[in-house]
């Protein structure tokens, strides 16, 4: 056999083997305003194609949680809405070379928007028949919580606290490692995170063990509430009625500069997510 032979023999066999790998691939496609936070127990590289909209599956289970957000309403008024509770979808079994998706009644404005961020009614269905799923093939239901500020959860950890998280024993394994802080990958190698600092700053000797703690840095906004609060309170004593900025009391003080501080310490993708959270409440 000539060599044009043998290579054009070997490119044959080559393509139908990933022929046969693409027809054996299980596959979900994300509708449109849902964006991919989690495919078993994976944050991210999890096989989802942006242009597509579809996550690339192996037959068997799978769990995937996905986040209602998008722009509503006319050009310069539009708004983001982002729901506070993602989805959960659990797939027992997905069957190879089969088309999983769902359909919603999508929200043409702002206001249908906002109502069906609160309560996401979706139809499980065959993306290729259009036959609803049964509660066998796949389920789903909102994953709440009631820890408050929902802009940073970990999706992951909710569900482990109430045990649902379904993961691969090497996704498992190294959600242990992050857990526990251990600074090794997977393979062994040592890694040195770095957090992200605005401006280049020179390392600082540590202060003495018996140095003064700092009081925290209260905003300008803050101090001014304060300040006003004083005076109001003193005004009070004295007979005037009272006016008080809710702001600058103390739980609320410290709550608001606890955010400040995240933001600021924040990395550019955290403080992007903060960004779409506020434009959206």
């Amino acid at each position: 056999m000539s060599k044009l032979g043998a290579l054009i023999k070997v490119s044959a066999l080559a393509a139908a083997v990933a022929l046969s790998a693409h027809a054996t691939a299980a596959t979900f496609k994300v509708p449109i305003n849902y964006t991919v936070e989690v495919v078993d127990g994976k944050t991210s590289d999890f096989g989802y194609n942006r242009f597509s909209r579809t996550i690339e599956l192996a037959p068997g289970r799978h769990q995937l949680v996905l986040l209602f957000e998008g722009v509503f309403g006319q050009a310069r008024d539009s708004r983001i809405y982002q729901a506070a509770n993602p989805i959960v979808i659990e797939i027992p079994n997905m069957p190879a070379d089969a088309t999983y998706t769902f359909n919603y009644d999508t929200p043409e404005d702002e206001r249908q928007a906002e109502i069906y961020s609160r309560s996401q009614k979706i139809n499980l269905i065959n993306a290729d028949t259009k036959a609803p799923l049964s509660q066998d093939e796949a389920n789903y239901y909102l994953l709440t919580s009631d820890s408050g500020f929902a802009l940073l959860r970990d999706y992951r950890e909710d569900l482990a606290s109430v045990g649902r998280l379904y993961a691969p024993a090497e996704v498992k394994a190294e959600i242990e490692r992050e857990r526990s802080g251990a600074n090794v990958t997977a393979q062994g190698v040592p890694m040195v995170k770095a957090r992200s600092a605005s401006g280049f700053t020179s390392a600082a000797p540590a202060a003495p063990a018996a140095a003064p703690v700092a009081a925290p840095v209260m905003s300008a906004t803050v101090t001014t509430a304060a300040a006003q609060n004083a005076a109001e309170a003193q005004a009070t004593a004295q007979g005037a009625p009272a006016q008080v900025q809710t702001i600058a009391s103390p739980a609320n003080a410290a709550i608001y500069n606890q955010m400040v501080q995240l933001y600021e310490q924040a990395d550019d993708s955290t403080k992007l997510k903060i960004v779409k959270y506020i434009m959206s409440h």
